[in-house]
């Protein structure tokens, strides 16, 4: 249970680095973290998965379980998923929750009237 963006991922002592690398290969963008139990960076045996950026771009929970499969035929299996990563990304380009075009002149002009 997490109450933030962020989902951390043990991966076994020391092995954080050359997985975080394993997944980059494959377009999945992470940071190896150490645990708390573990006494340094150089021992990270846990991946760090930001994922509101994801979110921005529209992705929802469904989305999110489609990632977690590649993410773990890269780290369990060892597989390279860099083509199914493209794949799912292509519909995920345009942000979300945001103005776009002229969405913004109404709330720009009811700032300026507030100042």
């Amino acid at each position: 249970f997490t109450e933030t963006h962020q989902v951390v991922v043990d991966v076994g002592y020391g092995h954080g680095p050359e997985i975080a690398q394993r997944l980059e290969g494959s377009n999945i963008i992470c940071n190896y973290q150490a645990s708390p139990d573990e006494e340094s960076f150089t021992a990270s045996g846990a991946l760090r998965l930001g994922v509101s950026e994801m979110t921005r771009f529209g992705m929802k929970k469904d989305d999110f379980h489609m990632l977690a499969e590649l993410i773990k035929e890269v780290v369990v299996n060892g597989a390279s998923v860099k083509d199914q990563v493209k794949s799912l990304r292509k519909s995920f380009y345009e942000l979300q929750f945001c103005f776009r075009g002229d969405e913004y002149d109404d709330a720009f002009q009811k700032l300026h009237e507030l100042l």
